[in-house]
């Protein structure tokens, strides 16, 4: 699904060129649960940027689905990002004047859905995600748990290709980072293809694979081993 070859990323700082990508050759297929860990400055949020479709400028070759991203026109590649890809966010980034099921929705409104269809798909997410009865609610009535499941179930209303999860247990308490943890299990055991960025090895070692960068170059790369397996 995803195959990059030699993708390096600079930015210009003065006279400078300042490299945070040095030449990462990646392949990751359908239905993976993927951690990519590193600290800060590793180059982590950049690569998760590019495979994302947020970051469209860099050297190199991304194939996604044998198609030639850097060859799509602006629209194009826009239109990839909103129907490929699922975003969730360390901080949930919920509308906090909105109720739940209206946030969750939201994807499919700009898709251009219609708004019966849309209440039926919301609840039928919001049951997947353990809060049947959250439609109405505004997202500063629920705990910090229960708004980090309403911005998953967000991200996955438009069924994506994959999701991406910036450091989504990041700003949660142990015992509540388990159960979101749990509940990217269970929708990877459904198919759903999970990458997700992690400073955290305990968090990371729960994933199927362990990609480690450091200084923009891509250190290990393994399969993780569970007890229970």
């Amino acid at each position: 699904m995803i195959n990059l070859s030699a993708i390096s990323k600079s930015y210009r700082q003065g006279n400078d060129d300042y490299q945070v990508l040095h030449d990462i050759n990646l392949n990751i297929q359908a239905g993976e649960f993927v951690a990519i860990m590193g600290p800060s400055g590793s180059g982590k949020s950049t690569l998760i940027n590019i495979i994302g479709f947020l970051d469209q400028h860099f050297d190199g070759n991304y194939m996604f689905n044998n198609v030639k991203v850097s060859d799509l026109k602006r629209k194009q590649h826009a239109q990839l990002r909103n129907q490929s890809v699922g975003f969730i966010f360390q901080n949930f980034k919920l509308i906090t004047n909105q109720s739940v099921g209206e946030n969750v929705g939201l994807p499919l409104l700009y898709a251009g859905m219609k708004r019966r269809d849309i209440v039926s798909r919301v609840t039928e997410v919001l049951t997947q995600v353990g809060l049947p009865d959250s439609y109405k609610k505004l997202p500063k009535n629920l705990s910090g748990g229960q708004q980090q499941r309403v911005a998953i179930a967000r991200a996955i209303v438009t069924a994506p290709n994959f999701l991406v999860a910036d450091e989504p247990t990041g700003a949660l308490d142990s015992a509540t980072s388990a159960e979101i943890m749990a509940l990217f299990k269970n929708l990877n055991d459904r198919g759903t293809t999970v990458i997700m960025v992690t400073h955290d090895e305990q968090v990371a070692r729960q994933t199927n694979r362990l990609i480690k960068i450091l200084d923009g170059r891509i250190q290990s790369d393994e399969e993780v081993r569970h007890a229970n397996t």
